[in-house]
């Protein structure tokens, strides 16, 4: 057998094939023994041509043990293999044998790549403490380590993370073995789902007494219909595609607890009551309070949650409410001055069916309602008299709601209505089923919701969740576990960071991006030093935060993670 490298015509590609001559009567044939695959440079060819040669000893090895004969010349299997090395991947040198950086000159080495590494030893320490062992595997633990720590600083497709990880981390992984180690993620994902809420509940051992939950849709850009994405209501106002419901649970200090996954048609009350069992059966939560925008003010969902013996804190839709008790929300002699999150308001204290209904007034935001509907009546000012489709004007509920028309269809602005929407302005409500705490308390607790509704837009946007290049459920549930590991990385990255000095999650990632370090490759001998970048103070703290001291002396680079960070 030998290995046979064949060309493509006005190709760079070449095929790398394992071949054997036979006999065919009086002429001798070349038979191909296997493919061992495409490259596309010369580097590519070196390299298959090398597992070709190791293949060849298998093949032959697996020939004589099936069939019990022993080769002319009795040759030791281990020899064989000897002979494959020397034939095929060179030796490494031993660190020893390369010369030493502090011997180096700049005449004798060019830079080749730059690459970065706050990400991997902040942001990798914080992963490490989260996600020992998911993978008995060291390897697919390092590449799931890898593909997190990627989608951090840039979101985008597996194939695309595979040329970031190798261009701007020094990190090669083929394609495939991401798909694999996706696969094998799995059905891993109640782990990775315990270890994430152990790392919350380690830093709050007394209890979680306080659960912030929302809702959202991640669309496809499809409509092929599985048992996973289905058709349903969506959020991202996207009708014509298939999506995934996705359900996440955060503490009140933005941690994240738990979440779930469901089929695209399901509704928000349903995913409510199957994510909290699925939360009661893999951790230890007892006494939750469920906080939850306007969407979940039903009264369905209010029987579900007091059924299952939860609190609940619901934004309340006052405009909705029974006309009775919408006059007595009027009555100024209702309200009692209070401190409401920093800031002076007015409080007052309802009963709705046997449950606390809690309205607030703020000046402040009484203003930005105002302001909010006089632009929304300045646009029909503008449009009305257009010599354009009256209809086009009414594009969206918040503008009908201030227009009418009369009996030749035009559209007017309708004062009656305005002045009906102003009687509204600073007045907030929510209606709880919690006995015990003060109004003000239920307010402030509600207030907590804007970490949730941040968590979504992080997750969609900052780390794009969506668009979801995967189609089989088995890869779109590791997919979306993927990022949920990323997110919880990123949370409790901030988290740690700001128990010493206040700085966004923006300003985390863009200090880690540039601690990087330059890797230069020798004229001659083609071996390779990491020259270590600049280190800011901001940088240095985050580092500090893990005990981490980082290096800042030349080092020789073996083309592979090497550890540049000095125990403390």
């Amino acid at each position: 057998m030998f290995v046979r490298v064949k060309t493509t015509p006005n190709s760079p590609r070449c095929s790398v094939q394992i071949c054997e001559n036979i006999r065919d009567g009086n002429k001798v044939k070349q038979k191909i023994v296997r493919y061992v695959g495409i490259a596309n440079d010369e580097d590519e060819v070196v390299k298959l041509k090398n597992y070709a040669n190791e293949l060849i000893v298998k093949i032959t090895l697996e020939r004589e043990k099936s069939s019990q004969q022993l080769s002319l010349f009795e040759t030791d299997p281990a020899q064989l293999m000897n002979n494959t090395k020397a034939l095929g991947r060179p030796k490494q040198k031993k660190i020893e044998d390369i010369l030493p950086p502090s011997q180096v000159t700049l005449d004798d080495i060019v830079e080749e790549s730059r690459i970065i590494e706050g990400v991997h030893d902040a942001a990798g320490a914080m992963f490490d403490e989260m996600y020992t062992s998911l993978f008995k595997s060291k390897r697919k633990q390092d590449l799931l380590r890898d593909v997190v720590l990627a989608r951090l600083v840039f979101p985008c497709s597996k194939r695309r993370s595979q040329q970031k990880l190798e261009k701007h981390f020094g990190k090669k992984n083929s394609l495939d073995v991401i798909y694999s180690m996706m696969d094998e993620l799995f059905p891993k994902i109640s782990d990775v789902k315990q270890m994430t809420f152990a790392k919350t509940k380690s830093l709050f051992p007394d209890k979680i007494d306080l659960l912030l939950f929302d809702v959202t849709t991640l669309y496809f850009e499809s409509v092929e219909v599985d048992e996973l994405r289905k058709f349903g209501y969506s959020k991202d106002c996207r009708f014509n595609t298939t999506q995934v419901v996705l359900a996440l649970a955060k503490n009140q200090d933005g941690l994240p607890v738990g979440y779930e996954l469901f089929e695209g048609n399901k509704a928000e009350v349903t995913t409510l009551i199957a994510a909290i069992e699925s939360w009661k059966m893999l951790f230890t939560i007892d006494s939750v309070c469920f906080v939850g925008d306007r969407a979940m003010f039903t009264l369905k969902n209010m029987e579900l949650l007091e059924s299952k013996n939860y609190h609940y804190i619901i934004a309340a839709k006052l405009k909705k409410l029974p006309g009775a008790l919408q006059q007595e929300l009027f009555n100024e002699a209702r309200y009692q001055p209070a401190v409401l999150n920093n800031e002076f308001g007015w409080i007052g204290e309802f009963n709705y069916q046997g449950r606390r209904l809690v309205v607030s007034y703020k000046s402040r935001r009484a203003m930005k309602d105002q302001h909010e509907r006089q632009q929304v009546i300045n646009k029909i000012k503008n449009r009305i008299g257009e010599k354009s489709n009256p209809n086009n004007l009414i594009t969206n509920q918040g503008v009908k709601k201030f227009v009418t028309r009369d009996e030749n269809a035009k559209i007017a602005l309708d004062e009656n209505k305005v002045e009906l929407a102003a009687q509204w302005d600073g007045l907030h409500g929510v209606i709880s089923n919690i006995k015990e705490d003060g109004p003000q308390s239920l307010i402030a607790r509600y207030a907590k919701l804007w970490i949730i509704e941040e968590s979504f837009r992080i997750n969609k946007h900052t780390l794009k969740m969506r668009p979801i290049f995967h189609w089989k459920p088995e890869r779109i549930h590791a997919h979306i576990a993927i990022c949920y590991m990323t997110f919880s990385v990123l949370r409790h990255l901030q988290y740690r960071v700001n128990l010493t000095q206040k700085i966004s999650i923006d300003e985390i990632l863009d200090e880690l991006l540039n601690v990087q370090a330059s890797i230069y490759i020798h004229k001659k001998t083609k071996d390779r030093y990491r020259v270590p970048g600049s280190f800011s103070n901001n940088a240095r703290k985050i580092y500090k935060t893990f005990n981490l001291e980082r290096s800042l002396d030349a080092t020789v680079y073996r083309n592979r993670f090497i550890q540049h960070i000095i125990p403390s």
